[in-house]
């Protein structure tokens, strides 16, 4: 073989194999299994679809169906991105808690997985719930679309209400912030009773019970349990019908013990609204103020703003040479105290209020220093200029401020306008 000939033969070889690894690394095989329930029962002959959401229209990847446990094997070999993320829905099947036989068409149960599903996951009323309140605004019946970011955000709160694994609670529902704390679990729970009403088939009316009491401001009735749960959006609207609707599919016994629901705990009152409100700690932020999300969904704020501070900081004066360097050892110092990223202010990262270096100054005071160093200037005969640093931090605004040009003689005192 000659040279040019052994060049061919290893260049056609490489591109042979190339698309070869390239191929490998673009298909995703995504392999599902779990389980369907309905009041913790199992609900057999189930159709349960996977679906990967994005920006544009939800694809249909695989469907199976559950045995009589409630149990399925999903498999998926559609190529996936990093952008794409994945739900499940099982429609109708049988509710095996109640024992019946029949097919119950109204079930639509929903499971928001995100991009790195578990390899075993549970579709029940506790995540069609936690699915719907994160997910509402991308939701439209079971089509599941929106801009990426938002997904990306929808998809990471879910676990905080579920595990996707268990179909029981998630981390954050029940640690001691919410647990006892808050109404959420118990407003979860009775939301996942009622649902679970409908689901088995308690009472030949449950369904149509539920609808009505889910029907929106609108007048649209829904037709099926996804549906019903769309009351996220409206959490407001005649809270009472949905709270009726407990004692109607579970009545109190007479001996004053607790109601046979599926999911405890339930409510004991009718609530304000159907919301599902997490309290969250760690981090290091208190009070405060002026906080917003950037572009990648992250919180940003200032940990100083408390309302009424007093104002303690440095009002930097003197001949122009001097300022100068005055001024920039402040500015060095207060990056050196909060840190700084591309113009923005972060979180502190420690310290709390106390000891706060704060090159900041209340505006008055900016004034009665201007009015000192003129009256300085005018006995002799220098020039002046005033640098200053203002914040009004007893109405949580943030501002900088710089008293710039030149104060000679007749001049008078130079304006402040903001930098």
């Amino acid at each position: 073989m000659n040279t040019s000939s052994w060049i061919r033969f290893r260049l056609v070889g490489v591109l042979s194999v190339a698309p070869l690894i390239l191929a490998s690394s673009a298909l995703t095989a995504d392999h599902l299994s779990g389980r369907v329930l309905g009041a913790g029962g199992p609900i057999a002959t189930s159709t349960v679809t996977l679906w990967e959401a994005g920006s544009n229209e939800p694809k249909k990847l695989a469907e199976a169906k559950t045995n009589d446990q409630g149990q399925f094997e999903i498999r998926s070999t559609a190529a996936r991105g990093t952008d794409s993320f994945l739900y499940l829905v099982a429609t109708g099947g049988v509710p095996k808690a109640q024992k019946s036989s029949a097919d119950n068409p109204a079930i639509v149960l929903l499971t928001v997985l995100g991009n790195k599903p578990p390899d075993k996951v549970v579709i029940n009323e506790f995540t069609t719930i936690a699915s719907v309140w994160t997910n509402a605004q991308f939701l439209d019946g079971p089509k599941l679309q929106g801009n990426v970011l938002g997904l990306r955000i929808a998809a990471g709160n879910v676990p905080n209400f579920v595990d996707l694994q268990t179909g029981g609670w998630g981390g954050a529902i029940q640690d001691p912030l919410n647990g006892g704390q808050t109404p959420t679990m118990a407003n979860f729970a009775t939301l996942a009773d009622v649902l679970a009403g409908c689901v088995t088939l308690i009472r030949s009316d449950a369904c149509s019970s539920l609808f009505y009491a889910a029907t929106s401001p609108r007048g649209e009735y829904p037709k099926d349990t996804l549906a019903a749960a769309n009351i996220a959006r409206y959490p407001w609207y005649q809270p009472e019908k949905l709270f009726g609707l407990l004692n109607y599919l579970y009545p109190a016994p007479q001996d004053h013990n607790l109601r046979l629901v599926p999911f405890m705990p339930y409510l004991n009152f009718t609530p304000s609204a159907w919301v599902l409100p997490l309290k969250f700690d760690g981090g290091g932020l208190r009070a405060g103020g002026k906080g917003m999300f950037d572009s990648d969904g992250n919180f940003m704020g200032g940990r100083q703003l408390h309302r009424g501070m007093a104002g303690t900081g440095l009002i930097v004066g003197g001949p122009r040479e001097q300022i100068h360097a005055k001024w920039q050892a402040a500015v060095a110092d207060h990056h050196r105290v909060y840190g700084w990223r591309n113009g923005g202010r972060l979180v502190r990262s420690g310290g709390g209020c106390q000891g706060q270096r704060l090159v900041l100054q209340l505006r008055q005071q900016v004034h009665s220093c201007i009015r000192q160093e003129r009256q300085a200037a005018l006995g002799s005969g220098r020039h002046h200029v005033q640098w200053a640093a203002r914040s009004d931090a007893g109405h949580h605004r943030h501002s900088h401020w710089r008293c710039l040009g030149a104060v000679h003689l007749e001049e008078p005192a130079c304006a402040l306008s903001k930098g």
